[in-house]
């Protein structure tokens, strides 16, 4: 098992960095990720396959909607997919959980750092105002719109939610 949990954290590692650097994860990189994690759960037989394919599609069943809102990143959900593929159901739905309570506290230092509260309360009321009113789900955020100053690395709080639940 340690070997499973070195493997996985050398490839939320370098997901993070290529995040910081590019706004982007490589699909290479989770392409890579996909297959050691089922390399690993194959040795288990077929309860290993179960738990492998159930990780794996938990993170992109459940938060495709936040990605379709432009909440979340793709990358984001395939990160988490891999890391469910690596630890099963339970465990991934530990991470997700986590990574969501990190994301929550870092973007409120970032909200801190960057003094913007007001700004930001302001454009998530805009967000949900224009919702409702309308009736059409757009997009939260918009990379061509609104560029990169308000975004918060979630692979970050990917990394730092698997710690915590690897810590055992």
């Amino acid at each position: 098992m340690y070997i499973t949990k070195t493997v996985l954290i050398l490839i939320i590692i370098p997901a993070v960095f290529y995040d910081l650097r590019n706004y982007r994860i490589p699909n290479r990189l989770i392409l890579l990720g996909y297959i050691l994690g089922m390399v690993f759960r194959l040795r288990e037989g077929l309860p290993g396959l179960v738990s492998f394919a159930a990780g794996v599609l938990l993170p992109v069943i459940s938060l495709i909607l936040l990605q379709r809102a432009g909440i979340l990143g793709g990358g984001d959900i395939k990160l988490l997919s891999v890391t469910g593929g690596f630890l099963g159901l339970q465990e991934c739905l530990k991470c997700m959980v986590l990574s969501f309570l990190f994301a929550a506290a870092l973007s409120l230092m970032l909200i801190v750092r960057r003094r913007n509260f007001k700004h930001r309360i302001c454009y998530f009321l805009k967000f949900i105002q224009t919702v409702v009113h309308t009736g059409k789900w757009i997009p939260y955020y918009d990379i061509a719109r609104d560029g990169y100053d308000s975004t918060m690395h979630f692979s970050a709080a990917v990394l730092l939610a698997v710690l915590l639940v690897l810590r055992k």
